[in-house]
């Protein structure tokens, strides 16, 4: 970590409350326990976007390019982030509260910059003498907006994508406002590129023995969410490396053969890739969901008829039901 710094800005409907730190934190371990945190957090979202900035300037594009040029010292550019945060919220009639955490890093694969806002929760803590002593920490689970920019993939012009967006827990009145905010365009749509992907292991699975093509799919799934909690891509070779012996055969192969055209790499969507582990699906008055596994074996599919057939039930509904009845 090469900055860190955190800023307060509440609004409401009557006023608007910004407290700016003059100094940068300290590099301790404490600072990068709450960036570690805050990055896992970040990782496991399934909220996430992905893009870059959009070609008109914006005010956290120019100043973002600013930062960089060096033409403003990293506190500065925070500091008129946050005035025109605040002054956004406003204008947008927005209400939030919360310390807004800016942090850059250098790691392996380049630099990275981070914007997020924190939240705390009210708590009781235990003191050095064993009484009960009222105390707030900042809630992981409940973070809020966040924004992590590739800052190397940013200076290649070819690059494309290199910020990620995402949103925790009450963001959705805010969603369009801080996108618009941070002058974010999608360049990627990860639920495509999951249902492309999808439809090439679904080919591949029918090419195979019934059995090993079932296990197949619901193994590819498998590495295609653990990427998304990950928060790393899904490589088409290391999948097939990894699910090799599932197949006796190469799904790299086949996308060479088959599928010239699917991506090597994508971004896994996990909204598209929960419906190859469950069907759900729910009207009015009935909600019904189950695992693929079961489908055409304890739970039968009549196209034709377009009807559920369930040989086995589960033993908590067969009570209800058999109750029911009796009554």
């Amino acid at each position: 970590m090469t900055n860190l710094i955190v800023h307060q800005l509440t609004r409401t409907d009557t006023k608007t409350d910004l407290h700016l730190q003059d100094a940068e934190l300290s590099l301790d371990d404490h600072a990068i326990t709450l960036l570690a945190e805050v990055k896992s957090s970040f990782a496991a979202r399934a909220s996430k976007r992905y893009g870059g900035f959009s070609e008109e300037a914006g005010h956290f594009k120019a100043l973002t390019g600013q930062w960089q040029q060096n033409s403003i010292p990293f506190k500065s550019f925070t500091h008129q982030i946050m005035e025109r945060l605040a002054v956004t919220l406003e204008q947008g009639g927005l209400e939030s509260t919360g310390h807004w955490l800016f942090a850059e890093e250098e790691i392996e694969a380049g630099r990275q910059f981070w914007f997020f806002q924190l939240r705390h929760k009210d708590g009781l803590a235990l003191t050095h003498d064993l009484q009960l002593s009222e105390s707030r920490i900042l809630d992981y689970s409940r973070l809020g907006f966040g924004l992590c920019l590739d800052l190397t993939a940013l200076a290649d012009p070819n690059e494309k994508q290199y910020l990620t967006v995402s949103f925790g827990f009450g963001d959705k009145a805010l969603q369009d406002g801080l996108v618009d905010f941070v002058d974010f365009v999608a360049t990627v749509d990860t639920s495509a590129d999951t249902e492309a992907f999808m439809a090439v292991v679904d080919a591949f699975s029918t090419q195979l023995p019934p059995e090993k093509g079932q296990n197949y799919r619901k193994k590819a799934v498998e590495f295609c969410m653990e990427q998304d909690k990950l928060g790393e891509p899904v490589s088409v070779r290391t999948l097939s490396e990894e699910l090799q012996t599932e197949a006796d055969a190469s799904i790299s192969q086949y996308i060479e053969e088959a599928k010239p055209d699917v991506k090597e790499a994508f971004i896994p969507d996990r909204k598209s890739l929960k419906k190859y582990i469950r069907y759900s699906g729910r009207s009015k008055d009935v909600s019904i969901s189950f695992s693929n596994d079961t489908l055409g074996r304890d739970i039968q599919f009549d196209e034709q008829n377009e009807r559920l057939i369930i040989n086995e039930i589960p033993s908590s509904l067969l009570k209800q039901l058999k109750s029911g009845s009796d009554g």
